[in-house]
């Protein structure tokens, strides 16, 4: 779920794949099941263009649902591994080579809240969308979740700091983590039909173990996990899994999710 055009590194993401489909994507395949089925039409037989697809969470929904998917996502790796599935490409979401009007419905999961320029994102995914075709997209709001926090905490408490690539992501996350906002983006992306949400999705982790082997498969944490010995990730694992049980949070983070109509 990475793109060029933010001045972020993609390569934080690079040997990624496997690991986001197990871990990451306790949390972000939920999130996406939750955006398709925002999208009012039925996908069966319709051009799908999944854009920063990351390991294929929205793709594989769509597919089990009938449609023709192709995925884009910056990362390399992220790409191949989405090979196996179907069409897949490295490709920027601000520069997508297709031709106008390639596709029936575009998904951008988790996607907008990377750009630096989030207008110049939907207004791709706008220009590759045909007529009477749909656009969803989603971001977690800049409330940030207890879970979340707690885990990070942790983390922070054995040592990790957040690398700079990622604190420049949550700055352009949080500028665009509201409804006015995002309204005013889809607006000067030349939008004028779309709706806006703002609510808690419910990822079904009740096991605490589940919600830190999420948390820690994500890009920024998961070289640090990695690099304690043995002995002390066990140790952080299982001090994380308590604080997060401490919260008492069902992890449902606040997400605004769009579906727009081209």
């Amino acid at each position: 779920m990475t793109t060029r055009a933010t001045a972020l590194s993609a390569r934080p993401y690079a040997g990624m794949a496997e690991v986001w489909a197990t871990d990451a994507a306790l949390a972000y395949a939920p999130l996406a099941r939750h955006l398709v089925s925002r999208a009012g039409v039925d996908p069966r037989g319709r051009r799908v263009l999944d854009a920063g697809a990351g390991s294929g969470a929205a793709g594989d929904a769509l597919r089990a649902a009938g449609a023709r998917v192709v995925a884009v996502d910056l990362e390399v790796d992220m790409a191949r591994y989405g090979l196996a599935a179907g069409p897949a490409l490295a490709a920027d979401v601000t520069a997508l080579p297709f031709l106008d009007s390639s596709f029936d419905l575009a998904v951008a999961a988790f996607v907008i809240n990377h750009l630096e320029h989030p207008v110049a994102g939907l207004a791709e995914l706008r220009r590759v969308t045909g007529p009477g075709g749909t656009v969803l997209v989603s971001v977690f709001t800049a409330t940030r979740s207890a879970a979340k926090t707690a885990v990070d905490a942790v983390a922070e408490a054995y040592g990790y700091v957040a690398p700079d690539w990622y604190r420049r992501m949550q700055h352009h996350a949080h500028a665009i983590g509201t409804v006015e906002a995002m309204t005013d983006a889809l607006q000067a992306a030349g939008f004028s039909r779309f709706r806006v949400t703002d609510e808690p999705v419910d990822l079904g982790l009740r096991d605490p173990t589940l919600v830190v082997r999420y948390r820690i498969g994500m890009a920024q944490l998961r070289p640090f996990v990695l690099g304690l010995d043995p002995d002390r990730r066990r140790a952080f694992v299982a001090e994380a899994a308590e604080v997060v049980t401490r919260t008492g949070e069902v992890l449902a983070p606040g997400v605004i999710e769009v579906v727009a109509q081209r």
